[in-house]
């Protein structure tokens, strides 16, 4: 099996600690939505994740 490139894994690590973040700080009232924060997170970890699946499906990685 082909090893997954580092910077896919990092994207997506990251992209979680960003979104976990946003979630976090919503919980404690404040309102990302308004400033199109927690959006950002989302878009980004959705597109961090079709990346790795795109990756773990055709062994090429995406906008490489």
């Amino acid at each position: 099996m082909t090893s997954i490139p580092q910077n896919l894994l990092d994207d997506l690590r990251h992209a979680k600690e960003f979104y976990d973040c946003c979630v976090a700080e919503s919980a404690a009232g404040h309102n990302d939505a308004e400033t199109g924060t927690f959006r950002d997170a989302e878009d980004w970890l959705r597109s961090a994740a079709l990346n790795l699946g795109t990756f773990l499906v055709s062994g090429e990685v995406p906008n490489a």
